[in-house]
């Protein structure tokens, strides 16, 4: 696919492919900011319980070959976390040494907010630095076919109860930073 004027770069949070990767993983997410022993052998715990990595980039690589096959060859698809190899910006060098001179970026977490869509999308402009016209994909959590699919996948999932409309369904989130919260982010 080198030499192909467009790029797609799908992105994503990144996580450590096994447990000698924890640590630094963590200190990348925390900024440098060190992390005690103890909280560093808590998240190894976490990922020696689902098999000793994240699975976010093998996902995320199966996430870019379907859309690989969709477009075909009119477009390349690459890969690039926040926050673990491959990086986005070590990703968007790779695509300007294959001659890519514009891309369409795309973080995989559907709604936009600073803290997170915003983040990639800095970064990709960042290791860009106006060598590679960008076109970003601010959010998409609300087009009509997302939410389509979350609708049948969660109608598919209530159908393995003997009583589908007796199940309550619960909708969760992760906690958040106070000084988040304070900045009115819509993360």
């Amino acid at each position: 696919m080198a030499g192909e004027q467009i790029a797609v770069l799908l992105m994503a949070y990144g996580g450590p492919g096994s447990l000698d990767e924890v640590e630094p993983y963590l200190l990348d997410v925390r900024g440098g900011r060190p992390t005690s022993p103890q909280f560093v052998d808590e998240i190894k715990a976490r990922y020696a319980r689902i098999g000793g990595r994240s699975p976010i980039r093998e996902l995320t690589e199966a996430q870019a070959a379907g859309v690989q096959r969709v477009l075909g060859e009119r477009l390349a698809v690459y890969v690039g976390m926040r926050h673990w190899h491959p990086y986005i910006r070590d990703v968007v060098q790779r695509m300007l040494a294959e001659g890519h001179r514009r891309a369409v970026g795309i973080v995989l977490a559907p709604h936009y907010s600073a803290m997170s869509v915003g983040a990639y999308q800095k970064q990709l402009l960042d290791a860009a630095a106006g060598r590679l016209e960008t076109a970003l994909v601010r959010s998409w959590g609300d087009h009509p076919k997302f939410l389509d699919l979350v609708a049948e996948r969660v109608a598919q999932a209530l159908q393995r109860f003997p009583s589908p409309q007796a199940v309550q369904v619960l909708f969760t989130a992760h906690s958040l930073p106070e000084r988040i919260l304070a900045s009115g982010d819509q993360y």
